[in-house]
C-alpha cells in the first residue's frame, strides 16, 4: 500500500512547491518559499537511520519493520546504538529551522520540507522514516510549547503502552489540533503545517492496523542488544 502511495506523495510533494511559490505572488521557482522548502528537503532527505547502521554492514531496511526510524533501529542493534540516530534525525529538523531566519529562508517551509523529506528520502528512492523525531525538532524550535506538551502526551503514552507506534500517533494527533487551532499563523500556513502531523499519520497506517488486531510490538529500548 505504501508503496501505491510513492507516486501520489511524491506528486503531492512537487504540488506544496509549487503552492510555496503561488503564494508569495510569483509563479518563480525562485522564491524564498521555495528553497525553504528545499533546503529543508534536502537537509531532511539525509537517512541516518539507514547510513548509522551500514556502519556495522547492516542495511536495516532487512530487518524488522524495514523503517529506517529510530524505533527499528532500537528495536533491532539496541538503544545505546539507535540514540546517535534520534538525535540526528531530531536534529536535521530543527537546526535548519532554528537558523531559518539567519539564512534569510522561512523557517515554516524549512521544516515542513524537513519532515517530508525525511518520510520520502530522495537518497532511498523515496521510502524513508515516519517522521517523529524530525518533526519533534521541527515542532520545537517553532512553538515550543506545543512541543512540550505533545512530547509529554507522547512520553506518558509509552510509558502506559510500551507502544511506540500509540505514542506517535497521539502526539500526531495533539500538533495536528494545536497547528489548526492553537497558533497565530494564517490559514495557508496552518494547513501547510497539519500536513506534518497527516503524513506521519499516514505513514502509521501498517500500526494502526496491527494495533486494532494486538499484533503491533511492544517497544522495549532498554533492552540490551
Amino acid at each position: 500500500m505504501l508503496k501505491d502511495l510513492r507516486p501520489v506523495s511524491l506528486s503531492g510533494i512537487c504540488l506544496i512547491a509549487f503552492a510555496l511559490a503561488w503564494e508569495k505572488g510569483e509563479a518563480g521557482i525562485l522564491t524564498v518559499p521555495f528553497l525553504s522548502f528545499a533546503l529543508g528537503y534536502i537537509l531532511g532527505g539525509i537517512p541516518f537511520g539507514y547510513l548509522l547502521p551500514r556502519l556495522k554492514g547492516i542495511d536495516i531496511r532487512n530487518f524488522g519493520s524495514g523503517n529506517i526510524g529510530f524505533t527499528n533501529v532500537a528495536r533491532n542493534l539496541g538503544f545505546t546504538f539507535a540514540l546517535p540516530v534520534f538525535i540526528l534525525d531530531f536534529a536535521k529538523g530543527f537546526l535548519p529551522t532554528i537558523f531559518a531566519g539567519r539564512l534569510g529562508l522561512e523557517a515554516i517551509y524549512i521544516g515542513l520540507g524537513a519532515v517530508l523529506g525525511h518520510i520520502f528520502t530522495p537518497y532511498l528512492g523515496f521510502r524513508g522514516g515516519r517522521g517523529v523525531a524530525t518533526t519533534f525538532g521541527v515542532v520545537l524550535s517553532l512553538f515550543p510549547k506545543i512541543f512540550l506538551f505533545g512530547a509529554f502526551i507522547w512520553l506518558v503514552a509509552f510509558l502506559f503502552s510500551s507502544y511506540a507506534s500509540l505514542a506517535s500517533l497521539l502526539f500526531s494527533f495533539v500538533i495536528l489540533l494545536s497547528f489548526l487551532f492553537f497558533t497565530q499563523l494564517g490559514i495557508f500556513e496552518r494547513l501547510l503545517l497539519a500536513m506534518i502531523p497527516v503524513f506521519i499519520i499516514l505513514r502509521h497506517l501498517p500500526n494502526i492496523r496491527r494495533l486494532i488486531r494486538h499484533s503491533e510490538p511492544k517497544s522495549r529500548f532498554w533492552a540490551k542488544k
